[in-house]
């Protein structure tokens, strides 16, 4: 999701953590965001949380396909990470 999305939505994930609670980001200029994204994806999948159908699932491997596709698209001034 975009980032001004993610915050104007309701229903988005980042709104629906509680106030105590941690979150991680992972950002599409990191070229290590698809890879995590598909590791959550498969651990979901092996523990019984998820089914490769579930939307959640089906959104999140989206979404890492389309990082790696806008990151070669922009070409490599998105593809550095300052930490």
């Amino acid at each position: 999701m975009i980032k001004r999305h993610e915050i104007e939505s309701t229903e988005s994930c980042l709104n629906k953590a509680r106030d105590d609670e941690r979150l991680f980001v992972l950002l599409a200029r990191d070229p290590a965001a698809p890879i995590a994204i598909r590791a959550w994806v498969a651990e979901r999948i092996r523990i019984g949380k998820n089914v490769p159908e579930d939307p959640q699932i089906v959104e999140a491997i989206d979404y890492a396909d389309r990082m790696e596709r806008e990151r070669v698209a922009v070409g490599t001034r998105h593809t550095e990470v300052s930490a």
